[in-house]
């Protein structure tokens, strides 16, 4: 027994000489890994783990509030003054992040506040990062204004590079920001992104209350996510200029009061200007929500509702126009008028197509608009569609003309390219299922067919 003890216990020492032995540099990468919290904890190890932590969170400050669970907040408001005070005033970050999670209550001292998260991002903002995260899982506890003053004035700086309070000035380093819950209480950031952030590339703003958004504007900007899926943009239109832009991420909500559409220019749906498209986005989701709740009247109010849904929902299908070389695309919550009460646009390059709670009629007028307009289309998915159709009246107008529709020559063929289905459905759905594969099947050669992979999977 004693035999065994003292082997494992060389061992153990072993495996601690060796994890001594590595360079600072991976000691530095490891510790990056756990979370500051932990990390200054190593730092009793040894003499030389004494200040190892130090040099990690000069380079990447991570204040996490989960790290605290149990914890009262004033040490996790020490804990995070003393980690962005220890980094030299020379010292550029590599990464800032900052997580809270505690709901606030009122004025209580003992929650975060606005003015305490403001200290610590203005202190966070003075490094210079190359990349932000900041996020709050409760709304009034934290808000992003890098090109306001960070004092306790609340009004805006009126010329912002003389006061050295410019965006340039804390973030003009930035290539990467993420924005979780916080509030917005000015969006002149997004609208003048080039300025505030000169080589901003991902930008991520998810669940932000933002007042009066109406445009997206940066040179620079590559990957672009605005997620809102809970209420509406308070806006009239909104408008996204950035000529670099390779992946848009639209998760918006509409409820027919405060509908908004993508550009004015794109009301019809065609005849886009060329400066006003997005010609290098590859990979695009839109995905819509409605919010809105139904009452049981169809009193002239509930209809000019529905007239602003079908606005915003035509709007947002005409920002597919401004896609031309997109390859991957998804769309989420869109109805058959919507996609095809103009012509849907034509997509040389898509190879990947999604349709996720969309709505494809009763005869799959949708397919029957979009398909012949996506000739190199390789995977096709069907995700929790319904089939509804268009309202009774445009259903007859058309099947007063079938024939003509069958004399057409020569017979066009559709996604001669196409290689796999992937469906999800419900039960209750596999009949119309059935009936869109065979619509699809009857605009295919038949050895094409044949070689479609088609996958099915029942939730």
């Amino acid at each position: 027994m004693d035999t065994s003890k003292r082997r494992r216990s060389r061992e153990d020492d072993d495996a601690a000489d060796r994890l001594f032995e590595l360079p600072d540099g991976i000691l530095h990468d490891l510790l990056s890994r756990i979370g500051p919290h932990q990390a200054v904890q190593t730092s009793v190890l040894s003499r030389r783990w004494r200040h190892l932590w130090r040099e990690v969170l000069r380079a990447n400050v991570i204040i996490d509030e989960r790290e605290f669970a149990g914890v009262q907040w004033e040490r996790f408001e020490d804990f995070a003054d003393q980690a962005l005070l220890s980094i030299p005033p020379e010292k550029k970050l590599d990464f800032f992040h900052l997580n809270l999670v505690r709901r606030p209550e009122g004025s209580s001292k003992n929650n975060p506040t606005f003015e305490t998260s403001d200290r610590w991002i203005r202190r966070g903002l003075r490094h210079c990062p190359a990349a932000v995260d900041i996020r709050t899982a409760h709304e009034d506890t934290i808000c992003w204004r890098p090109h306001w003053s960070y004092f306790s004035a609340p009004s805006p700086q009126p010329d912002l590079s003389a006061c050295g309070l410019s965006a340039a000035g804390f973030t003009g380093r930035l290539a990467t920001l993420r924005l979780l819950g916080v509030d917005m209480w000015a969006t002149a950031f997004l609208e003048d992104l080039g300025r505030y952030c000169p080589v901003l590339e991902d930008l991520h703003v998810e669940r932000c209350r933002m007042l009066d958004l109406t445009t997206v504007a940066s040179p620079t900007l590559r990957s672009l996510a605005i997620v809102e899926p809970r209420r509406p943009l308070t806006c009239a239109h909104l408008r996204i200029v950035a000529p670099l832009l390779a992946r848009l991420r639209l998760e918006l909500a509409y409820d027919g009061y405060e509908c908004h559409c993508v550009a004015e220019a794109l009301d019809s749906g065609r005849d886009v200007p060329p400066q006003a498209q997005l010609p290098l986005i590859t990979d695009a989701s839109i995905q819509l929500t409605d919010t809105s709740s139904f009452d049981g009247q169809a009193n002239q109010r509930q209809r000019a509702r529905k007239k602003r849904k079908l606005e915003f929902l035509k709007s947002m299908r005409g920002l597919v126009a401004l896609l031309p070389d997109v390859i991957k695309l998804q769309l989420a919550g869109f109805t058959t008028m919507a996609l095809i009460e103009e012509e849907f646009p034509v997509l040389h390059c898509l190879k990947i197509l999604i349709l996720e709670r969309c709505d494809i009629g009763v005869e799959s007028q949708a397919l029957t608009g979009i398909l012949p307009n996506t000739p190199d289309l390789e995977n096709l998915g069907l995700h929790h569609c319904t089939f509804l159709g268009p309202p009774a009246k445009k259903r007859r107008n058309r099947s007063q003309q079938p024939s003509k529709r069958r004399s057409t020559t020569p017979y066009d063929f559709w996604s001669e390219k196409l290689k796999s289905i992937k469906i999800k459905q419900h039960q209750q759905d596999e009949s119309q299922i059935a009936k869109v594969l065979a619509k699809i099947s009857e605009r295919m050669q038949p050895e094409l067919w044949r070689q479609v992979t088609i996958s099915s999977t029942i939730v």
